[in-house]
């Protein structure tokens, strides 16, 4: 995107004791690199890198290692052989990878936080905003590895040598990695540019910070530390992105993704975000593999106003029915049929589209990253050019509405937490799509007032009105119409549409509609009749929000819910009909464990490290 950080490696070279005074004529020391700001920015661009890799965001982590969990599942019958099918190691690839990948990164911002100070030639300034940016990734890359590993080891000087003494370092506890974690976080929020400096989500800012260290006290008060007491520390800096004034949701969900997608900052709603470039055309790109891996499958070859995407991520059962449904054929939460997608494309190959049957779920696909709203052209097979979220501004309110519920209910807090996941709701309801001052409705009904006579075939049902997307149809009865079945309630109506029925054969057939209520897409009284269910109702609307962007994991594993979950989904699964893809999600779904709360520490790092402990029941 046009502020991506260009990514130049950082090659890390060892001094010898053969070397003499003089610096070697063909590379850099530490000591002569770091001097200017063109030099301190590769050096941040190299810890910004970790996140794009292709053990991270770019590739393994998109559909590849099982972190939907009970959200959706990955198709390809190679990839849940592994991780991505409960199936892993202590020598699989992608576990390997991303646990050596977040190591190296966490050298990098070592080595760049202990050399930051040797040159007074770069401005104080640029070097205070660099320290809190290595400081906050640092502590974010020790984040994902406390909460896919457990005990790891804490590593915060750079590792200079192969020294035995530099690599075999005993794993710290959970409670030390996570004090480690929130002393980064801490520390960098206060060096940070506001978001209003910044203005774009690619780069870490003080919002980014909050919220994330929001993050962590929320996994800090959960399994398996259970510090209640950090719920309160939660609740402070989530707060204070709340109260920044420089967030708030887009009025339409669908958006964000499409931003995304098309090169579109949109810093209100995307706060932190992984950056991507490219077709695959250039040397100077870093494409990801966003929308390719988990998008709406397209043949190779196939449309290339589409782009190629062998649809590997798949929703289960019991993500779909989170979403209310107001009859079989659709639902008025809109967030439903764009992250899980309504359609696919015909004969995998064309344009053209057609919809599944309602009883088609495990056929579906993620549809949350559309590769049809891509505008960098040729659409390469293997990169994208698609940012991927790590923080919104709604998880921001959820995490808020769950911290402060967990200290005072649903009632006790000084602020209305109840209209902070309304209003996520309202906005997934497409509520503010005509601006949140205006009239935004669906249909809600439509009633026969006359059922005419003669018809012999299905008339045509028009909804003529200025809202999008309606869809109905007549259903017939001894040549008169029945009903109405609403195939879909459409979005931004400010009044009443009118309906026309022609043709059929028949006449004289007339129809009426209502919308629906702003308040309709609330929370109900009883998911905010007791801190209990309340919570229940949070859990899932982070999922309906949030599917598909790689939390549900560690929030199952948070809330203690991993195995309940799987369990639930398995039992679905085993009674679901063989088609393909219920037998790709019956090789996942029956093959976890308790011990898939935590992935294994690879092989290879307990053979250099003896000192290491392998996890429970690996």
């Amino acid at each position: 995107m046009k502020n991506i950080l260009y990514i130049t490696i950082l090659l890390l070279t060892v001094s010898c004791n053969k070397i003499l005074d003089r610096d070697p004529e063909d590379f850099l020391s530490p000591k002569n690199y770091y001097q200017t700001d063109k030099q301190l920015q590769t050096a941040l661009n190299g810890v910004y890198s970790t996140l794009a890799s292709q053990s991270l965001y770019c590739n393994n982590m998109l559909a590849r290692m099982g972190l939907e969990t009970d959200e959706g599942f990955c198709s390809n019958e190679t990839e849940l052989r592994g991780v991505a099918g409960y199936n892993t190691s202590t020598v699989d690839g992608k576990v390997k990878s991303f646990y050596q990948t977040l190591y190296s990164g966490i050298n990098r911002a070592n080595l760049l936080l202990e050399n930051l100070e040797i040159t007074d030639s770069v401005e104080q300034v640029k070097r205070v905003e660099i320290r809190g940016e290595a400081l906050f990734l640092r502590g974010y890359f020790y984040f994902m590895l406390v909460s896919n590993f457990g005990e790891v080891p804490l590593i915060t000087q750079s590792i200079q040598s192969a020294k035995t003494s530099e690599l075999q370092v005993e794993q710290a506890s959970i409670q030390q990695i996570y004090e480690s974690i929130t002393a980064d976080m801490e520390e960098a929020q206060r060096l940070l540019p506001d978001m209003g400096e910044v203005n774009f989500g690619g780069r870490v800012t003080k919002s980014a910070a909050w919220g994330i260290l929001g993050r962590v006290y929320l996994h800090m008060a959960g399994e398996p530390l259970k510090d209640i007491s950090k719920y309160e520390k939660a609740s402070y800096w989530l707060d204070k992105v709340i109260t920044s004034g420089l967030h708030e949701l887009n009025d339409d969900y669908e958006q964000i993704f499409i931003n995304y997608a098309q090169d579109i900052y949109d810093p209100k709603e995307s706060i932190f975000e992984v950056e991507f470039w490219g077709n695959g055309a250039s040397t100077y790109v870093i494409g990801g593999m966003v929308g390719r891996n988990n998008g709406i499958r397209m043949n190779s070859g196939g449309a290339p106003s589409i782009g190629y995407s062998p649809g590997y991520l798949h929703p289960t059962e019991n993500f779909y029915n989170y979403f209310q449904a107001e009859n079989p054929y659709y639902s008025n939460d809109q967030r439903r049929d764009w992250t899980i997608a309504e359609f696919y494309y015909r004969d995998n190959n064309k344009a053209d589209t057609v919809h599944f049957l309602p009883t088609q779920i495990y056929e579906r696909y993620c549809g949350k990253f559309r590769r049809v709203n891509e505008l960098l052209l040729p659409k390469g097979e293997v990169r994208t050019p698609q940012n991927f979220p790590i923080l919104r501004y709604a998880d921001v309110l959820l995490m808020y509405a769950e911290a402060e519920n967990r200290r005072f209910g649903p009632d006790g807090s000084d602020t209305d937490i109840i209209a902070m996941v309304n209003d996520v709701r309202r906005r997934g309801y497409g509520k503010y799509m005509n601006g949140k001052s205006s009239v935004s409705e669906s249909i809600k009904t439509i009633t026969v007032t006359n059922p005419g006579s003669g018809y012999t075939a299905k008339p045509n049902v028009i909804i003529s009105g200025d809202g999008i997307r309606a869809k109905a149809e007549a259903i017939i009865s001894g040549g008169q119409v029945q009903t109405i079945r609403i195939l879909n309630g459409g979005i931004k109506f400010s009044s009443a549409p009118t309906i026309t029925i022609t043709g059929g054969g028949g006449s004289g057939a007339t129809a009426a509609a209502t919308l629906t209520a702003r308040i309709d897409a609330d929370l109900s009284a009883d998911d905010i009749s007791s801190t209990d269910k309340f919570h229940t109702a949070i859990m899932k609307e982070r999922s309906r929000e949030l599917g598909f962007e790689l939390l549900r994991k560690s929030d199952l594993v948070r809330w203690g819910k991993f195995m309940e979950n799987m369990d639930i989904i398995q039992a679905q699964i085993n009674v679901a009909p063989d088609y393909a893809n219920q037998k790709n999600a019956k090789v996942a779904y029956n093959s976890y464990s308790e011990r898939d709360v935590r992935w294994p520490i690879p092989s290879d790092e307990m053979a250099v490290n003896p000192k290491l402990k392998q996890n429970k029941g690996w």
